[in-house]
């Protein structure tokens, strides 16, 4: 392993350690439990581990073959800029929500329009057991990738390389960048997830994909599931987005992972990505509502989201986020001053707004953000948390029933 990858490696570490050791400071999260996957279904464990060793330098022996020098320079390419992440988000980012974070929290994550972003989630949220992302993007055939040629491969580095990078310059992934991972060989939530693992020093042990009944229960894919519906690819689920090249089965997906070096039995955080279109035709009374309604109450956050919690056509998730969650950090394109306080919630804001860089500035819904921005005290954000204002200027909310939030200066 070359100097910079120890090097990489190293610092990783000793940021997961941190990020991680949140929970010898603060009490465990209540109804904290480990998590397994059901027995049925088929397990791509190896395809995510050449993933995981390959395209997002996690520790491990790289695989046969793959280009060992190419490798290692697409690491080193990923750690200086990791390093830059690190300096101007997370070492920022970590502290600030050591301090704003309630002391005990539900154990099951939820981030609407958090596709591409397990960083931010595990940031945020250290302690959780299950975090479940749901975006437009899918998760991504993990077996084509590992089968394809010299050359190939090399190609696929490069287009993860491009995105991932694009996401440390500026954490909140373009719809341009993260739909380039929607054909082709690189399995782009997968690719996401598991470097965002590696990051934090995760390590995967288990990868299934699966569907949600009507009922809200999973089911997980066997490989005759998986040969059915393998001619079957995905369409687009929103009229903006793109279809997919690989089958539908591979939409959705729940990776296990365990804290790297920890033997069996360490405790398990459970990555669970839905691929779906949270609009209200498509969220009311569909089989991830349901699923959705199982997990009880939930924290939360969401950055990036293109102001769709605004909308009136968003407005179930809207009204399940402010039914279930006991907490959320989000930038601007979270929930409405006036939608938090009809639902008993309070909210605390960082930084300043001035208007939405839409080209339409936002109208009604950001002038009730600017307003509200000025009523409270100015309290300043040394990073950007998802999307600046049209100045550019930083910002973020914190939303949590009222007698809680009365806690944060």
């Amino acid at each position: 392993m070359p100097t910079s990858m120890r090097h990489y490696i190293s610092n990783v570490s000793a940021l997961g350690v941190f990020a991680f050791s949140i929970l010898i400071a603060v009490p465990l999260l209540s109804g904290f439990p480990v998590l397994n996957a059901e027995e049925s279904g088929q397990d791509f464990i190896d395809e995510a581990k050449w993933v995981y060793r390959t395209l997002a330098c996690g520790e491990g022996e790289i695989p046969a073959g793959v280009d060992t020098k190419a490798r290692d320079e697409h690491c080193r390419q990923i750690e200086k800029k990791a390093e830059t992440y690190k300096k101007n988000f997370l070492d920022h980012f970590i502290p600030f929500m050591g301090k704003v974070r309630p002391r005990r929290l539900p154990a099951v994550i939820v981030y609407p329009f958090g596709g591409s972003d397990l960083y931010t989630a595990l940031a945020a949220y250290p302690a959780s057991a299950e975090i479940i992302t749901i975006s437009l993007e899918s998760a991504g055939d993990p077996r084509r990738l590992p089968k394809a040629g010299p050359d190939a491969k090399m190609k696929a580095m490069g287009e993860f390389r491009k995105v991932l990078l694009g996401y440390f310059a500026c954490p909140d992934n373009s719809n341009d960048m993260v739909r380039a991972l929607e054909r082709g060989l690189v399995p782009g939530q997968l690719s996401l997830s598991l470097a965002a693992a590696a990051y934090f020093g995760l390590e995967p042990v288990s990868l299934k994909y699966f569907r949600i009944e009507p009922d809200g229960k999973l089911h997980y894919y066997t490989l005759p599931d998986i040969a059915s519906m393998e001619n079957t690819k995905g369409k687009k689920l929103q009229h903006y987005w793109i279809d997919t090249d690989f089958s539908i089965a591979f939409r959705s997906m729940e990776i296990i992972y365990k804290r790297r070096g920890m033997g069996t039995g360490a405790r398990t955080v459970v990555h669970r990505h839905v691929s779906a279109n949270l609009s209200d035709g498509n969220f009311k009374d569909s089989p991830l509502a349901k699923f959705l309604e199982t997990k009880g109450k939930f924290a939360s956050l969401t950055k990036g989201a293109s102001y769709l919690l605004w909308r009136k056509d968003f407005s179930v998730i809207r009204k399940y986020l402010l039914s279930n969650m006991v907490f959320m950090v989000s930038d601007c394109t979270g929930i409405l001053p006036h939608h938090a306080r009809e639902a008993g919630f309070e909210q605390v804001t960082y930084g300043t707004f001035h208007a939405a860089f839409l080209d339409n500035k936002g109208g009604a819904d950001a002038e009730e953000f600017r307003k509200f921005f000025g009523s409270q005290p100015l309290r300043p954000i040394p990073f950007r948390f998802g999307y600046a204002d049209i100045l550019g200027a930083n910002h973020l909310i914190i939303t949590q029933p009222a007698s809680a939030s009365k806690k944060i200066k």
